[in-house]
């Protein structure tokens, strides 16, 4: 029994032996990889500790650039801030005593120009006021422009040129520019000289002479976004203001004697189109805008005033593919559309151009008589009487053609017009001789509406 007793007690302590051999061995293991990891810490901290200490040493040069750089900006603002003037010249127009005087006007203007803003500058900046320098152009169409003044009156052609010159010359900073005759030249220009420059530090203020035009409104919203309202001041020409700009309730300044406050009345010009050989000048604007040739009861003729000043073709495009498509109806009738036509009114337009405009013309059939009723102008009809194919259209055959009405395909010879004879050689040929004219567009659409209410006019000498 004693035996037996003694050899449990020896096995259990040998179990408890073991147990704590394990304990030790697993203490060990666990204390070798804490040190491990101690060390790997230790690495990544020396390594974020550099990281740290290089980041607050670019912190500090940044601090110190930032400070060089306010001091910069302040000096530019402080010591030489920049007015800068920016003016439509197509549409404030300056006053008409100024440009009468010519030369003398020409820096007479720049000077109340200058007064003007140096004035409006002391009020609202007293500080800056004496230091400032100003930037002042003038961005117009010169030929357009000046053809407007002369044509209304206001003044010369050389009393303009003298006027520009002296302006030119007032000052280093003050310029007229020629943007030339593209539509919308200035609105471009000024537009993107408002993003650039208003931007800048040293710019304090931007004058903007462009109050009478709505296409101004999307540069001032963005401005207005990022937050640089604040610098523009209209520079009113005109006592009314485009109805867009209102709701900017920009500041604006008013110098008297310097601009015009009304719009100058539109001018037709015998440069929109060139007559036609054998026509007198006088005598094509006569009937092209004599009250008389109007049917008893219907409105005076609408003259389009969307431009001015003309435009010449691309002679490299007939005319079928130039941009806008010249107007049939304005060059060799009366369009009804007005302001409102989408084709163009304002082409320098040769004797040759006529005969190519009105032999298109011919290609696009009647709409009276394409309805089988007698078409009351005649031979001064600017659309077809008879397809330039005539009887042996393939197309008539096809039931394609587009001219259907009965007599639209008798032959040549049986042809008999209003007036008793045959129809001209233009309704039967294009200029270059060829018969083929149903696949190709007129000029401009030939509608029906634009035929009532008219009377017909066909260039005289050319038939």
């Amino acid at each position: 029994m004693e035996e037996c007793a003694t050899l449990n007690d020896l096995q259990r302590w040998e179990r408890l032996v073991e147990d704590q051999s394990s304990l030790f061995r697993l203490t060990l293991t666990d204390n070798q990889t804490l040190r491990l990891r101690v060390d790997e810490l230790e690495r990544e901290l020396s390594v974020w500790k550099l990281a740290f200490k290089a980041a607050e040493d670019e912190k500090c040069n940044l601090q110190k650039h930032m400070l060089k750089l306010e001091k910069n900006i302040g000096s530019l603002r402080d010591d030489n801030p920049l007015l800068l003037c920016l003016i439509d010249g197509d549409g404030n127009i300056f006053s008409q005593d100024l440009l009468a005087s010519g030369h003398t006007g020409g820096r007479q203007a720049a000077m109340l120009l200058t007064k003007g803003l140096a004035d409006y500058m002391v009020d609202v900046d007293a500080g800056s006021s004496g230091r400032g320098q100003v930037w002042l152009t003038v961005y117009c169409n010169k030929t357009g422009l000046m053809d407007t003044l002369v044509n209304n009156g206001v003044c010369s052609a050389s009393e303009f040129e003298a006027f520009v010159l002296g302006f030119n010359s007032a000052s280093p900073l003050f310029s007229i520019v020629d943007v030339g005759g593209g539509k919308e030249a200035a609105d471009a220009k000024i537009k993107e000289c408002l993003r650039v420059f208003t931007r800048f530090p040293q710019t304090s203020r931007v004058f903007f002479g462009g109050g009478h035009d709505n296409g101004y409104t999307s540069t001032l919203s963005t401005l207005e976004n990022e937050g640089l309202l604040e610098k523009i001041v209209l520079l009113r020409g005109y006592k009314t203001l485009a109805a867009e700009l209102q709701h900017f309730d920009l500041p604006h300044l008013d110098i008297g004697g310097v601009f015009m406050t009304k719009k100058l009345p539109s001018c037709y010009t015998h440069r929109r189109s060139t007559p036609p050989t054998g026509v007198a000048p006088q005598e094509h604007d006569r009937q092209r805008i004599n009250h008389k040739n109007f049917l008893v009861g219907t409105q005076s003729p609408i003259i389009s005033t969307n431009t001015q000043f003309c435009r010449y073709l691309d002679p490299s495009l007939p005319l079928n593919k130039q941009t806008p498509r010249p107007c049939t109806f304005f060059y060799l009738s009366v369009c009804k559309q007005g302001d409102k036509c989408t084709y163009g009114h304002d082409y320098f337009l040769t004797a040759d151009n006529y005969a190519e405009l009105r032999a298109n013309a011919k290609k696009s059939p009647c709409p009276v008589l394409n309805k089988n009723h007698p078409c009351p102008f005649g031979e001064s009809c600017p659309s077809g009487h008879y397809c330039p194919r005539g009887s042996k259209c393939s197309y008539s055959k096809q039931g394609k053609c587009k001219f259907i009405g009965r007599e639209m395909h008798i032959p040549l010879n049986d042809r008999i017009g209003i007036s008793g004879r045959p129809p001209s050689r233009s309704q039967s040929s294009n200029v270059s001789g060829q018969t083929d004219g149903t696949p190709t567009p007129p000029m401009s659409p030939v509608e029906l509406n634009n035929f009532f209410g008219i009377s017909p006019f066909v260039p005289q000498g050319t038939m």
